[in-house]
């Protein structure tokens, strides 16, 4: 009777999926909305440009003697503005006029400063004066400024954009292409009629765009989800053929041992894993029809299902390895090379690691030397006793579980001797304990981590740590770190580390407009920005 109820549910669903499915007649409506939305878009990016007007005066107050100024009045009599207005460009050092460069507001007080004193016309009381736009520039300093009247005064937005347009002439010393890119700028955000602010295209060509991947991402994602199923439904007759090789494996894992007892839990989550993995398969038709992925809890369905299999053909190898090599029976001594791979990995990335560690550091001291040396002669007594315990293993003079011992015991020897390593390298970069603690502290992912953590001895230990038995370091009081391939972890330390290190010591700049003025009395629209 289950397997009538089976059929019959499979048949249902199948019939549904072949009825004219409404994601179709989205698709048709997304396609429609594309279409008008294309033609919106298009009308506001080739809308007609507003008449050209120059401006009724160009200033320039070369204090720094850094640009050509009959040249550089040339190009920004040529800006093309939408009203009459005098434009002003100040280039200045602000040491020049006792300001402080590290102050925030330094070029905002020294353009106020530079118009108390030779350039009164460009103020009228508190504020800049009608129709004035400056445009200012400190070479020396790397900041840059904008301002403007309060007819003529731009958002914060606009003045920080102008700034942006500057920055890659500034930061290349292009100083008269940074002022003709910061008026030119200036000009085009001034009166923008709203159809042409960024605002208006960003929402056409946002809409546009959504649209485009709305469609895009349904057809696409039918696609994948029908590729899922297809990859998927091979491993899933596999993980079924060898279900029964699996519980029968996971039932005669020896009692006493206690690595079997990491793989108990693993094989727990494999008998949920089957239970969900029998469900979703119920909700996929055996025969896909052309519709099916369309819908979105189809396209989850079919991500489920290949994480199911995915995880259930991982779980049933590692538990019928394990009950292999704790018994000595079948391919044990594949599932032996496979519990050694990461620390074999070690001793082959040792000389990369000290390679790295020795670098371009002639400070390193005589104790860094030393510890290198001890890392070296653990690594070749590391192997020599990963081949002494395979020749005992194999004839039969010590248990799988005293071998596996063996291979736990050489990784916390060796993880101490890279700790070492590491804190002595630690001590040479950081300058304060905080820097210590943030290098202690670098994330660090070892390639192939994924796959050392499906061995017995990962297994193992993790469980260890879950139940409390191990410190917070990962052994017995916590004094000593423990990784399931110590160099190779090392040798990646050694990589990110000192990026964190040089990220935590400068930070990037913000590049953000600093407003206002040091004096309380003057609040002319405007700010400054650094490049």
């Amino acid at each position: 009777m289950p397997y009538l109820c089976t059929v019959n549910d499979r048949a249902t669903v199948e019939s549904r999926l072949h009825r004219s499915p409404p994601p179709l007649i989205a698709l048709m409506l997304i396609a429609a909305l594309l279409t008008v939305t294309g033609c919106a878009a298009l009308a506001v990016l080739t809308a007609s440009p507003a008449a050209a007007v120059p401006p009724a005066e160009v200033t320039i107050d070369d204090r720094s003697d850094a640009v050509d100024d009959e040249a550089l009045e040339d190009r920004l009599a040529a800006a093309d503005f939408r009203r009459e207005v005098d434009l002003a460009v100040l280039v200045i050092d602000v040491t020049e006029l006792d300001i402080s460069a590290s102050r925030d507001t330094a070029l905002n007080d020294a353009v106020l400063a530079h118009a108390k004193q030779e350039r009164p016309e460009w103020m009228d009381g508190d504020k800049w004066a009608d129709g004035r736009v400056i445009i200012a520039l400190d070479p020396a300093n790397r900041i840059l400024g904008t301002y403007g009247g309060e007819d003529v005064k731009l958002s914060a937005g606009g003045f920080e954009n102008v700034q942006d347009e500057m920055r890659d002439s500034a930061q290349d010393r292009d100083w008269e292409g940074a002022l003709v890119a910061g008026a030119k700028e200036y000009a085009k955000l001034l009166d923008q009629p709203w159809w042409q602010t960024t605002a208006a295209i960003g929402g056409a060509l946002a809409a546009l765009g959504a649209a485009a991947a709305t469609v895009l991402g349904i057809t696409v994602g039918r696609r994948n989800a029908r590729a899922r199923v297809a990859s998927a439904r091979p491993g899933w007759d596999r993980v079924r053929a060898e279900r029964a090789q699996t519980e029968a494996a996971a039932r005669t894992l020896p009692a006493h041992s206690p690595y079997a007892e990491a793989v108990l839990d693993r094989y727990q989550r494999y008998l949920t894993g089957i239970e969900k993995a029998e469900q979703l398969d119920q909700q996929i038709p055996a025969t896909l029809p052309w519709a099916w992925g369309l819908r979105g809890h189809q396209r989850r369905a079919s991500k489920d299902f290949s994480r199911q299999v995915e995880r259930l053909d991982a779980i049933d190898d590692d538990v019928i390895a394990a009950n292999d090599l704790l018994h000595r029976i079948g391919d044990w001594r594949s599932a032996w090379e496979q519990k050694q791979a990461p620390l074999r990995d070690s001793p082959e990335a040792v000389e990369g690691a000290l390679m790295r560690s020795e670098g371009d550091h002639a400070e390193r001291s005589r104790a860094e030397q030393e510890a290198g040396d001890a890392l070296r002669e653990q690594c070749d007594r590391t192997e020599a006793e990963m081949n002494r315990l395979t020749r005992q293993l194999e004839q039969d003079e010590i248990t799988p579980d005293t071998a596996l011992e063996g291979l736990d015991t050489l990784t916390a020897e060796l993880s101490e001797r890279a700790m070492a390593v590491r804190e002595l390298g630690i001590s040479r970069m950081a300058e304060s304990e905080g820097e210590a603690d943030l290098l202690r502290d670098t994330s660090v992912y070892v390639e192939d981590e994924e796959e050392y953590d499906r061995t017995l001895r990962a297994r193992r230990h993790q469980r260890l740590v879950a139940d409390g038995a191990y410190g917070s370091a990962g052994t017995p009081g916590g004094d000593v770190f423990w990784h399931i391939s110590p160099v190779l972890w090392l040798n990646t330390w050694q990589s990110e580390a000192p990026g964190e290190l040089e990220s935590h010591r400068n930070p990037s700049s913000s590049g953000g407009s600093t407003s206002g003025y040091s004096s309380a009395s003057f609040s002319g629209a405007g700010s400054s920005s650094r490049f």
